[in-house]
């Protein structure tokens, strides 16, 4: 956005209405030179009506209030020019395009931990199938060595004793 649309007659308001009775700056926000890219020394603005909310005049600076008020008071046909408009146009596209990103974002974290979650569910599911797998290969090579000791198989089922 152009700053020169808002801002320049913003300022010139403001160097207006802060200058005292004879013409002089007062202490407000902006040097008396500014347009000219010079800076006031702060020995052109007493410290008497810079630090006081009254000067010995009795004229009362109210800085922050008429700032506020200032700072309320915009020409809204600045911002209704084509140009303020499409740079806000794309301000807010860009704005929608971050906030779509931040979303996509948090929804693919959520959908990772629930992909973990499955995952550690599968591995603990067949290493218990690995361990049962092992437990029968045992029993299988027992019974093979007992075989070959000349052992028999018993035609009685085993019988499973429950703790």
């Amino acid at each position: 956005m152009n700053a020169e649309n808002i801002v320049i007659p913003f300022l010139n308001r403001q160097r207006a209405r802060s200058a005292g009775p004879d013409g002089r700056r007062t202490g407000s926000f902006f040097p008396a030179n500014s347009a000219k890219g010079e800076v006031s020394s702060k020995s052109e603005i007493p410290f008497d009506q810079v630090g006081s909310a009254r000067n010995p005049e009795g004229i009362e600076h109210n800085g922050f209030r008429e700032f506020a008020s200032n700072a309320l008071e915009f020409d809204i046909g600045q911002l209704l020019q084509l140009k303020s408009f499409v740079y806000l146009l794309i301000a807010t596209g860009l704005f929608l395009f971050q906030t779509n990103n931040t979303l996509s974002i948090i929804n693919l974290s959520l959908q990772n931990e629930k992909l973990r979650t499955e995952l550690d569910m599968i591995n603990s599911v067949l290493t218990a199938q690995e361990l049962k797998v092992h437990e029968l290969q045992s029993i299988h090579n027992i019974a093979g060595d007992a075989v070959m000791l000349g052992l028999s198989a018993s035609s009685t089922p085993p019988v499973e004793l429950v703790k």
